[in-house]
């Protein structure tokens, strides 16, 4: 009997890590920011990470990911904020972007 971890599943998995380790990480990080809208992405975010030839690439493109993130998180605010004060309330929200 096959222990789970000689599974032809958890094998074939093994074997696509290991032709593609940064795939792993880009997958992390989309699942984090996506949750369960990632799964119809799964496929390009594997060839994009084929392209991710260096270290710094994937840190480059990491640092790409968390700049829109943070951008889209700062518009909303800032677009709630503005709604907010439509009604004569005033909010501040953390400490301005320096950027």
């Amino acid at each position: 009997m096959e222990s789970e971890n000689e599974s032809p599943k958890n094998n074939n998995n093994y074997v696509r890590y290991m032709s593609n380790p940064k795939a792993f990480t880009l997958k992390k990080w989309f699942v984090e920011l996506l949750e369960h809208k990632y799964p119809p992405h799964d496929d390009i975010i594997e060839r994009v990470a084929v392209s991710l030839t260096t270290e710094n690439d994937l840190k480059q493109f990491g640092d790409l990911i968390t700049a829109v993130f943070e951008r889209g998180y700062r518009k909303a605010i800032d677009d709630y904020k503005g709604q907010v004060e439509k009604l004569g309330l005033k909010i501040t929200v953390g400490t301005e972007p320096s950027n």
